[in-house]
């Protein structure tokens, strides 16, 4: 027989359910601020979304694969940059001071980490970028709390100029450069210009979030060049600028230095295929080669049923490093962690990972590959980045006194 509550039993339960609560609130909040804090600036809307969502991805796996740091839970934290430089800088002020972050990480737009570093004093926090290209990042504007730990522009010039060498008929073409009009875009056409014995014809620089390529297509075409490089953002500006010249009848040779995210080659298809690039960051191809890879790309594709791009490799590779040196820190302080980034060195899918400590870049490789059509379409890629060479970093790292970076 059902019986009313008292007001007195409403009560004690009421009392009880409030307690309870408090309790568990408390011992929810106690676990969270146990919890080590990473803030992630890196773009999930906008022209970079592709490449920050790879970059976020690649975060995530290697916090999965190495989730404490000092026995203490690691958690994320992410925050939109829109690869914004205003924005970027307003989202890491939240990340240190309201959700507690003890290290930044991230950085698709170069723009964005210029930013957020000039005031890092302010800040007082490392920040790690794992695909800031620009030289200024670990050149004239390096600081104490930067670190880089992806190639920057002028490896990738480097590694073209190499690419030249085994392909002089490359170097006998004339060029035209095509080139977002912003700090990364004009640090890689420069460090393109600076290639021995290399023909430029013309140029044309756009903003980001072009949509009509007309105008640089008719450029291309009274020029008389015969190739084109793509100094442009690997967001969605590239694959839109590629289809528009190649419907318009452009059969020029095009190379992308940097290749593009494996989402974007899938979508390209057949007008992506031929494609060289002497500045990829990595290909999950090289899983064949590297069982350490083989794990990460089956870990990969299992948790986001795609391929990684050379930006997600990026990313779980300079997790993987940041995570290890935060471990290995004599504690979480700025400056401990700093001193331990500068000392630690690790192998990753990209081979092994230190970091120079007289500028904080990242001493790593670059790949000579080629998109390749694969009939078999492995975890669903029917194109991927083939790599021909391995370009390792003492053939294409930049002597210090060459960097710009007069001292940290």
């Amino acid at each position: 027989m059902f019986t009313k509550p008292t007001k007195s039993r409403q009560f004690l339960r009421h009392c009880g359910i409030t307690l309870f609560l408090t309790l568990a609130l408390q011992a929810g909040g106690a676990n969270a601020a146990d919890d080590v804090v990473i803030g992630v600036f890196t773009p999930t809307t906008g022209a970079l979304a592709p490449l920050g969502v790879d970059m976020k991805n690649g975060y995530e796996l290697a916090v999965k694969d190495a989730p404490l740091v000092k026995n203490q839970k690691v958690r994320l934290v992410v925050e939109d940059s829109q690869a914004n430089a205003a924005i970027g800088l307003k989202k890491a002020q939240k990340l240190v001071l309201q959700d507690k972050a003890k290290l930044l990480i991230g950085g698709a737009s170069s723009a964005v980490v210029l930013g957020i570093n000039a005031q890092a004093p302010r800040l007082n926090v490392p920040i790690v970028t794992t695909n800031s290209q620009a030289v200024q990042t670990t050149g004239d504007q390096c600081s104490k709390y930067l670190f880089r730990t992806n190639p920057n522009d002028a490896m990738v010039g480097r590694a073209n100029a190499l690419l030249m060498k085994k392909r002089p008929d490359l170097l006998q073409k004339k060029w035209f450069i095509v080139f977002h009009d912003f700090v990364w875009g004009q640090s890689n056409k420069a460090e393109f210009a600076k290639i021995p014995g290399i023909k430029i014809v013309g140029e044309a620089g756009r903003s980001m979030g072009t949509a009509d390529w007309s105008s640089a297509i008719s450029q291309i075409q009274a020029s008389g060049a015969d190739a084109v490089y793509l100094a442009l953002a690997v967001g969605d500006d590239m694959p839109g600028f590629i289809r528009q010249a190649r419907s318009f009848g452009l059969t020029q040779f095009m190379l992308a230095p940097l290749g593009m995210p494996d989402s974007m080659l899938q979508a390209l298809g057949d007008h992506a295929a031929g494609m060289i690039s002497g500045g990829l960051f990595a290909s999950w191809m090289t899983q064949d080669q590297n069982p350490e890879m083989a794990r990460f790309v089956k870990a990969y594709v299992q948790d986001y049923g795609v391929v990684p791009g050379p930006q997600a490799i990026q990313a779980y590779a300079g997790m993987r490093l940041t995570l290890a040196a935060m471990d290995k820190a004599a504690s979480l302080s700025t400056d401990d962690i700093i001193s331990s980034l500068e000392a630690t060195s690790i192998d990753t899918v990209i081979g092994k990972l230190a970091i120079r400590k007289q500028d904080h870049q990242g001493t790593v490789p670059t790949f000579l590959s080629e998109a390749t059509n694969l009939p078999d379409a492995p975890h669903g890629a029917k194109i991927g980045w083939k790599v021909i060479e391995t370009l390792p970093w003492d053939k294409i790292s930049i002597p210090l006194a060459e960097t710009g970076c007069k001292g940290l």
